[in-house]
């Protein structure tokens, strides 16, 4: 399907970034604590894992809406994850999940943290874990299956992304997206990743 070839993926994730991702990553870097919090609140929205946090659990207790969140992952840097990402992800979506009744939020840390810090944290998303077939919660074998997959398809990506600049009349903000920052945003590595992100969720979505 033309929708999902990684050209498609990467003029998608390109527009999201500009849309959403872009000012969430920003916030997280210099934002103030009203900033992070309402960019939690947006993110939750957009990748649809607000209904994990419960507001019987902050709000209802007095507290600002994900103000236990923001305290976690506020805390962390990316140093944290150099040596074992997994384990490191997995203590704060126990952390995370303390704070609001046990309730599974591993798809939630990973999209909240990778706004963080992004590499070398990756996405878990059920959409994705269904296409790359690996076990539900089982996050030693998401990452597994997804870097096999990314690695089978690293050139394609790569390819796409170089011809993105070519696509700048389809960017949602064509003020920002020059070529120039075409070129340059879409060479990261982390760039990359997420068009395979994209590419996962639609091959699950549809599975």
């Amino acid at each position: 399907m033309a929708t999902q070839t990684f050209e498609y993926c990467s003029l998608h994730y390109l527009n999201q970034w500009l849309t959403y991702d872009k000012g969430f990553c920003h916030a997280f870097s210099n934002g103030s604590i009203e900033q992070k919090l309402s960019t939690l609140k947006s993110a939750g929205g957009f990748y649809r894992v607000a209904r994990n946090l419960p507001s019987e659990f902050d709000e209802h207790k007095g507290l600002i809406r994900y103000q236990p969140v923001l305290k976690i992952i506020d805390s962390v840097c990316k140093e944290q994850f150099t040596d074992n990402p997994i384990k490191k992800i997995l203590e704060i979506e126990s952390a995370i999940s303390e704070q609001y009744g046990n309730k599974s939020v591993l798809s939630l840390t990973t999209k909240f943290l990778w706004l963080k810090i992004k590499q070398p944290v990756l996405i878990y998303d059920s959409q994705a874990r269904i296409a790359v077939g690996s076990k539900n919660g089982d996050l030693f074998s998401y990452y597994d299956k997804w870097h096999d997959g990314f690695e089978k398809h690293k050139k394609q990506i790569e390819d796409a992304c170089c011809q993105l600049s070519q696509l700048q009349l389809y960017a949602v903000d064509q003020e920002v997206a020059t070529k120039e920052y075409i070129t340059e945003i879409s060479s990261n590595t982390w760039f990359h990743e997420r068009v395979f992100d994209i590419y996962l969720w639609r091959k699950g979505n549809n599975a």
